[in-house]
């Protein structure tokens, strides 16, 4: 059940978070506080630490919350539903340019 919510729940992060990073926080914030995943006094150090390690914020929020609410497949869970919507966009897109690859306009 665990893993359900965190796909769920991350997948409302990545399909609703324009802006980057910072502009998703409270989003995260209201979807973690939402569930009870974290506290908010550690949900603020686990954004400080996601500012202090390599790679994207939000999948670096996403694996942390998801890693303490569920271990790795925890981890997993949280950040497929992040990462899903922007993979499935990216293919739908690639899927028409690849249809006018050949169109000389």
């Amino acid at each position: 059940m665990i893993y359900l919510e965190l796909i769920l729940g991350f997948l409302e992060v990545g399909c609703f978070s324009f802006g980057g990073a910072y502009a998703a926080i409270p989003l995260i914030r209201d979807v973690v506080l939402k569930y009870g995943w974290l506290e908010e006094e550690t949900l603020l150090y686990f954004i400080g630490v996601c500012e202090s390690t390599p790679g994207p914020i939000m999948v670096n929020m996403a694996t942390y919350v998801g890693y303490v609410s569920g271990g790795i497949g925890g981890a997993l869970a949280a950040s497929l539903g992040l990462v899903a919507p922007s993979i499935i966009v990216i293919m739908i897109v690639a899927a028409f340019l690849k249809a006018f690859r050949n169109n000389r306009f």
